[in-house]
């Protein structure tokens, strides 16, 4: 049994355990079992009892949201695959990123598959159609029906009906599923091979790394990518891009931060809601990248995880922080087992708060002036307007989805979707942070 898999158990048995306490010293727990019993029994149109259930933990859920927390969520057992697959960062596939493209739509190929997937095994490209998936034809469906068609249970065959552009006809590819590891720490650009390049093309010696969120396998991943970019000594720098992640792992930020700072000095600690501290989480200093010159990128969608270590690395002065003021998410949320572990309940148990003791959470109906999120240093502020950031944020997604090898013709279609991207545009915030650290080599 994994160790994730062992506290998620035990989490079980003492919210099953604390239920029952709570259920002989709270009237209103025995209120909701004879509601429940009532409306079976009596409810003249008779609804599933699964329904019900979910029926009253979305009510009560709904209360927390009326009364300022918009982040605990219920998770049932349909919808319960989908969310913890952000977490553990895998799933049944065929290795592949698909978008409608195309008057009508089809489903295109739009990322460069995933090296050592079952979909670069099988030579399928950039831009290939799929017109059928298991000779059901995907001519009409929406991209989700799709998407859960060719994924599924690992090592089971599924086949596809592959159209490459030029071609008069599609072809039958039939490949087994495999696990996809879904990356969370990306690079600038994929090149032909698919791999990502983790320095600036501009600067070869500054690395850049973007986490697109903080799931089970960031801190791993994040540390093989920084051990291959330091094995030559010759890093002038490090920028880490938290822009548009909304955050994810707390364990994660911690993780994270702890690569980059000395010994014995607190990342963050946490609040229940009486305002006591139930943990304090304190650097190592076994991470090996303490003297590394860093900068961390971040704008308003940058939340919870994502200000947890732009905040830890700006208190201690050990990042530059570069962009537009962060989202203000300084709130935790525990993920609880119920229902026997087939539905999660998402919920917010306690607050966070940064070294220098400030707690960044944007309160409803909070002003600018009020002090929330992470502010990036002074003179550093690069913000952008809500066009800038429409333009800003088609340019990223389409370099991510198509590196280098995009024809002519998928490019088209993208910007038909997406607006015309200028030929000589610059990501404004990116190039500061260049600008930065090689003056900081300099210097």
């Amino acid at each position: 049994m994994s160790y994730r898999n062992l506290m998620l158990l035990l989490a079980m048995l003492f919210i099953s355990y604390a239920c029952y306490v709570r259920a002989e010293q709270n009237p209103y727990a025995r209120y909701i079992a004879a509601g429940f019993s009532v409306i079976d029994e009596w409810a003249l149109e008779e609804a599933p009892d699964q329904e019900l259930f979910n029926g009253a933990m979305h009510g009560m859920i709904s209360v927390l949201h009326r009364h300022g927390d918009q982040h605990s969520e219920f998770v049932d057992a349909q919808q319960q695959a989908a969310f913890t697959e952000e977490f553990d960062q895998e799933f049944g596939g065929v290795g592949i990123v698909l978008r409608m493209l195309g008057k009508p739509p089809v489903p295109t190929v739009i990322g460069l598959p995933q090296p050592g997937t079952p979909a670069a095994e099988a030579d399928i490209r950039l831009g290939d159609r799929i017109e059928a998936v298991d000779g059901h034809s995907t001519d009409g469906m929406q991209l989700e029906q799709i998407t859960q068609m060719v994924r599924g249970p690992v090592d089971e065959p599924v086949t596809l009906a592959v159209r490459r552009p030029g071609d008069a006809e599609p072809h039958d590819v039939t490949v087994n599923r495999a696990v996809i590891m879904v990356e969370s720490v990306i690079g600038d650009v994929r090149g032909p091979d698919g791999q990502w390049n983790y320095l600036i093309s501009k600067n070869p010696r500054i690395g850049y790394v973007r986490i697109r969120k903080f799931g089970d396998k960031t801190a791993e991943e994040l540390a093989t990518i920084l051990a291959d970019l330091t094995r030559d000594d010759d890093l002038a720098g490090l920028i880490v891009d938290v822009r548009d992640d909304a955050g994810g792992s707390l364990d994660a930020a911690v993780e994270i931060s702890d690569l980059f700072l000395r010994a014995g000095r607190t990342i963050v600690s946490t609040r229940d809601r009486d305002g006591r501290i139930r943990d304090r989480y304190l650097s190592t200093g076994t991470g090996g990248y303490a003297n590394v010159p860093l900068v961390v990128l971040v704008d308003r969608n940058s939340a919870s995880a994502s200000e947890i270590v732009a905040a830890c690395l700006q208190d201690y002065d050990r990042a530059k922080i570069i962009g537009e003021r962060s989202y203000g998410k300084g709130t935790v949320q525990r993920l609880l087992p119920i229902e026997s572990g087939r539905s999660l309940l998402k919920l917010t148990s306690a607050t966070y708060w940064r070294p220098s003791g400030k707690n960044i959470h944007r309160m409803e109906g909070d002003e600018d002036a009020a002090e929330w999120g992470i502010t990036p240093d002074q003179g550093f502020v690069i913000a952008m307007t809500p066009e800038e950031y429409d333009l800003w944020s088609n340019y990223r997604g389409r370099r991510d989805l198509v590196g280098n090898s995009a024809d002519g013709v998928l490019l088209d279609e993208l910007t038909e979707q997406d607006g015309k991207i200028p030929a000589d545009y610059r990501d404004a915030a990116l190039q500061r942070a260049v600008e930065f650290l090689s003056k900081q080599k300099k210097d």
